[in-house]
């Protein structure tokens, strides 16, 4: 359903979409969000099956999303609202909300940047052929569209590597851009992940990478409290970086309030 230029689908939470502290998934928040942004490009006949035709490819390249601490349960319907905020030459911005259907209470919000890939030529394309296609409301949800800078920290508190499985892959058979965030928080202590809940995630992905590839993901603790993660490749080099900010979980509910539930 498009209003007033906004794209919006509603959609019901599974039990893998929520965390062990009734927060929607950094995984379900991604998912859901790109799902609704290839559902806004078939609108306009500008989805990946489409421009596959003419040889390009849609790539995101970043996306940054704050987090509310919003209870979500099982079976709850939440809504993505999603529209293209910016486009450049060569970029297509993409701003987003997800919010409680119920009340419309904020679960997340952010913004992302997208690119045309060339097939033939894997160089990026202008987006020229998207003017006249899509409309343009310059509402930002982060405030501006300025690049994260991630630091280059001394000290590496966690490292783990992951070779990359048929579970990682997406339909390009690459290691989809969920996975590089999953492996990348796996990377996260225990004890944080078991009392605190995510505020914040800021993530660059910048090259490809395939079926048995290996993966070493190094954490790093930084002085303002955030967590910066590095995936590289076999040979050193950086294929995804990510910056995850948390804090502690205000109240964890009882059990019995997803029981209870009337559904």
């Amino acid at each position: 359903m498009i209003i007033n230029s906004k794209y919006r689908h509603t959609y019901t939470a599974t039990a893998s979409d929520i965390t062990p502290l009734y927060r929607l998934t950094s995984n379900a928040m991604l998912m859901y969000f790109q799902d609704s942004f290839a559902r806004l490009m078939t609108i306009h006949n500008v989805a990946a099956f489409d421009i596959v035709k003419q040889h390009r490819m849609w790539v995101i390249t970043e996306v940054q999303i704050d987090v509310q601490p919003t209870v979500t349960y099982w079976s709850e319907d939440f809504t993505v609202e999603i529209w293209v905020s910016e486009l450049t030459s060569l970029r297509l911005y993409c701003d987003f909300r997800i919010f409680r259907k119920d009340n419309e209470q904020l679960i997340a919000s952010g913004t992302s940047q997208w690119n045309i890939l060339n097939l033939d030529t894997k160089r990026l394309e202008t987006t020229d052929f998207l003017a006249d296609k899509l409309t343009v409301l310059p509402m930002l949800m982060t405030g501006s569209h300025k690049k994260v800078r991630f630091p280059k920290p001394q000290l590496i508190d966690m490292q783990m590597e992951h070779r990359a499985t048929r579970l990682d892959l997406d339909f390009n058979f690459h290691v989809s851009n969920r996975s590089y965030v999953s492996i990348a928080l796996l990377t996260m202590p225990d004890e944080v992940l078991a009392s605190q809940t995510l505020t914040s995630l800021a993530v660059h992905w910048l090259h490809e990478t395939y079926l048995d590839d290996t993966l070493t993901c190094r954490m790093s603790r930084l002085d303002d409290g955030s967590y910066l993660h590095k995936l590289t490749n076999a040979e050193g080099v950086v294929v995804c970086e990510l910056m995850s900010r948390w804090k502690p979980q205000p109240v964890i509910p009882e059990v019995s309030e997803v029981l209870n539930r009337d559904l």
